[in-house]
C-alpha cells in the first residue's frame, strides 16, 4: 500500500523501533469480525460454533457473516471491524439508565450498548447525517430494541434538547479516520499532515457541546479511528484541562492493547489510562478510545414530558391515542401477544409506537428517525403490525408462531404466501430456528406476506 505523503514521515518519529512493524501491517489482509446479540440468545445456534472470540468484546468473534446469512437476517449478528468493539465495553451502560451515543451510524457501538441496558431505560442514537441515521435506524430495528429513539440532530441541537440528562454519553468522533486505511484506502485521499489538527478542532467543538449533556457522576467514552496524538491523547489532555470535574478511568489492557502516550500530549500521566489499538498488536485496524468520569456539576436535568389531553410524550411528535384506537389496540394485542398491552402507547403519524418514558419534552424538536419500538400501522379500522415486532417481542411472548425451514423463510423473504394447518385467523411470527425473522398473517389455511417490500431478496 502506498501511503499518503507524510504519513511515513510522522509515525517513524513517533514510534520509533516500533515504526517498521506498524507501517508494515499496512500492506496485511484487513480484519473482519461479528457480534452476537445477547437479545436473541437463540442465535447463537446459527453462527460456527468454532469462532475465535475477539479478547476485548462480550460475544464478539473474528469472521465474516454476509446479509444472506440467516444469522443476520434474524437480528442474531452485526458485522462489526474487531477494534472498534473494543469501544462500547467500556461504557458500562446499566439497565434503566439514559444513555446518549452521539455519531452512532451505522450502529456498531449502539447495538452493543442496546445489550448493555438489556433493553431497558433509554438510548437515543444519533448521526448528523440523515441517510446514515437511516441506516442507523433499520439496524436498531433489525437488533430487535425497543427503547432506543434514532435522531439525526447536531451536537448544539441535542445539547439544547439534553441539559444535564444523560448518565452515559459515548462519542466516535468523527476524526482522520488513519486507522480505515486497509479496509478503504481511498480514506487515504483525504489525509495531508495538517488533516489531523482540523479534525482535532471540529472534535473539541462537538465535545463542547456534549460535556453539557451528562449528569454528575456520569461518565463519557470518547474514541477515534485514528492513530493521531492531535485526536487523541492531546484531545484527553484539553478535556482534563478545560473540565475539572473530569477524570480517566483506567481501561484494562487485553488481548494486545496498551496505555495511552502522556509523552505525545501534555506529559500527564493521567493518560496512560486510555488505551490504542494498533494494527501490528492486535486482529483490528486500529483505534483509540478514553473513558472518563464527570463529578463537576451539570446543567438542570430535561424533565421528562408529562400526560396531557392532546400529547401524552414529547409534545408536538406523539399524540394520545382516540378512544377508538385505544380499543383497536387492546384488541389487536390481546389476540396476539400473552403480555400486557404497553402502558406508554401513543400515535405517531399513522402509527402506533411505545416511546421510552424518559423522553423529554425539551427533545420533541429534533428529527426522529425512530421513536422507541414501533408497533402498528393504523389502516382505516384496523392494525397491521409492524415488522419491528417479530425482532423486539420474544417468541414466547407471541400466541401464535409458524415455524419454517430455510427454504420456506426464503420464499416468505421473497414475498410469496404459505400454506399452514393453523385454522382461523390470526398475526404470527414467522420463526427460522426457534429465531423471527417476520410477521404473517394466517387465514384459513395460507401465510399472508407481511415481509417489508425493502427488505424481500
Amino acid at each position: 500500500m502506498t501511503l499518503a505523503t507524510g504519513f511515513a514521515e510522522k509515525y517513524t518519529q513517533l514510534l520509533g523501533s516500533d515504526a517498521p512493524a506498524f507501517l508494515n501491517s499496512f500492506n496485511q489482509p484487513f480484519e473482519k469480525g461479528y457480534r452476537l446479540d445477547p437479545l436473541h440468545p437463540s442465535g447463537r445456534s446459527l453462527v460456527a460454533a468454532d469462532a475465535v472470540a475477539v479478547p476485548w468484546a462480550n460475544d464478539g468473534f473474528f469472521g465474516t457473516v454476509h446479509g444472506a446469512d440467516p444469522a443476520f437476517w434474524t437480528g442474531a449478528v452485526y458485522s462489526q471491524e474487531p477494534s472498534a468493539m473494543a469501544v462500547g465495553p467500556q461504557l458500562h451502560a446499566q439497565p434503566g439508565e439514559r444513555v446518549l451515543d452521539v455519531a452512532a451510524a451505522p450502529g456498531g457501538k449502539t447495538t452493543d450498548i442496546i445489550g448493555q441496558m438489556n433493553d431497558q431505560g433509554m438510548l437515543v442514537s444519533n448521526d448528523i447525517d440523515r441517510s446514515r441515521a437511516k441506516i442507523l435506524a433499520e439496524n436498531v430495528e433489525r437488533w430487535g430494541a425497543a427503547h432506543t429513539v434514532v435522531t439525526s440532530a447536531t451536537p448544539s441541537q441535542l445539547r439544547q434538547s439534553f441539559p444535564g440528562f444523560f448518565d452515559r454519553i459515548l462519542l466516535d468522533a468523527p476524526c482522520s479516520g488513519e486507522g480505515m486505511f486497509r479496509k478503504d484506502p481511498s480514506a487515504m485521499q483525504y489525509w495531508h499532515p495538517d488533516y489531523p489538527a482540523e479534525c482535532a478542532h471540529r472534535q473539541r467543538e462537538i465535545l463542547r457541546d456534549v460535556l453539557p449533556m451528562l449528569k454528575t457522576g456520569g461518565d463519557l467514552v470518547y474514541s477515534t479511528c485514528t492513530f493521531a496524538p492531535e485526536e487523541d491523547e492531546q484531545i484527553i489532555a484539553w478535556l482534563l484541562q478545560t473540565y475539572p470535574g473530569l477524570s480517566v478511568v483506567p481501561i484494562p489492557l487485553v488481548g494486545g492493547m496498551v496505555a495511552g502516550r502522556p509523552e505525545w500530549a501534555d506529559g500527564n500521566p493521567d493518560l496512560a489510562g486510555c488505551a490504542r489499538l494498533f494494527p501490528n498488536l492486535v486482529r483490528g485496524e486500529g483505534h483509540f478510545v478514553a473513558h472518563l468520569h464527570f463529578s463537576g456539576v451539570s446543567e438542570p436535568d430535561a424533565q421528562p414530558a408529562k400526560r396531557h389531553e392532546k400529547n401524552r410524550h414529547a409534545a408536538g411528535f406523539t399524540h394520545s391515542l382516540t378512544k377508538a384506537e385505544q380499543s383497536l389496540l387492546a384488541a389487536f394485542w390481546e389476540d396476539t401477544f400473552n403480555t400486557p398491552v404497553p402502558v406508554a402507547a401513543s400515535r405517531w403519524g399513522n402509527q402506533i409506537i411505545a416511546l421510552p418514558p424518559a423522553y423529554p419534552a425539551s427533545a420533541a424538536k429534533l428529527k426522529i428517525m425512530r421513536p422507541g419500538l414501533i408497533i402498528a400501522d393504523i389502516k382505516g379500522h384496523r392494525l397491521v403490525p409492524n415488522h419491528a415486532l417479530a425482532l423486539a417481542i420474544p417468541r414466547d411472548q407471541w400466541r401464535f408462531e409458524e415455524p419454517v425451514d430455510l427454504g420456506a423463510a426464503n420464499q416468505y423473504r421473497h414475498g410469496e404466501t404459505l400454506p399452514t394447518t393453523m385454522t382461523g385467523r390470526h398475526w404470527v411470527l414467522m420463526t427460522y430456528a426457534a429465531s423471527g425473522f417476520a410477521v404473517g398473517h394466517a387465514v384459513n389455511g395460507t401465510i399472508k406476506n407481511f415481509y417489508p417490500k425493502g427488505l424481500r431478496i
